[in-house]
């Protein structure tokens, strides 16, 4: 991919004149949406806990396993623990749940089956296309969102997330853009916050 491409250019795509979104503006609708799945997480995991549904060891693990997944996000180095936070049974299958709700989360709602975006990227005006400006399909929402599960493993995850931002910034693309050929564009004028960052 040249530096002076299609990927490289914040102007209008030559190929069909869409604008592609800004990848600062992607960063933030990525943190947005990590918000919504840990609160559903954890509004689950309390509904469950007090219908007596899990015991209290389970919510002690989902509340510990969300807390150090996101330790990245808080700054400064992870403990021996935060690193290692798949310690037991419970521990994997929190992680495997926990990851599997992640993945469908954006492959539902980014698919034409959903909205073609994600709640992130509702409220800052962005929307998944293919190449061809239109809704993208189950499975290339699946070829897209698949690579997201490598932020999930600790460690690895740190160093995918710096070369997906390297992607993002240089490019305008990142892994599962360009395995499924889609691209994340604006939709200037519609949504709260992307009329703020449109002018």
């Amino acid at each position: 991919m040249s530096k002076t491409g299609k990927y490289r250019s914040l102007d209008l795509d030559d190929s069909n004149s869409r604008t592609k979104a800004n990848p600062f503006l992607r960063v933030i609708a990525f943190f947005i949406d990590v918000v919504m799945i840990r609160l559903v997480v954890e509004f689950v995991a309390f509904s469950l806990a007090r219908a007596e549904l899990i015991s209290e060891r389970w919510m002690d693990v989902v509340g510990g396993y969300l807390r150090e997944g996101l330790a990245p996000l808080r700054g400064g180095a992870m403990s021996r623990e935060e690193i290692l936070i798949i310690t037991s049974t419970e521990d994997l299958t929190v992680h495997i749940l926990y990851s599997a709700l992640f993945l469908m989360y954006f492959i539902l709602l980014e698919s034409r089956y959903g909205w073609g975006q994600t709640i992130g990227k509702k409220i800052l005006s962005m929307e998944v296309l293919d190449r061809h400006s239109k809704k993208i399909s189950l499975k290339e929402s699946s070829l897209r969102n698949i690579p997201k599960y490598v932020l999930r493993i600790p460690v690895v995850g740190v160093f995918f997330g710096l070369f997906e931002l390297f992607l993002m910034f240089y490019y305008l693309k990142r892994t599962g853009d360009i395995l499924a050929n889609t691209d994340v564009v604006s939709q200037y004028g519609k949504g709260l916050l992307g009329r703020i960052f449109s002018r």
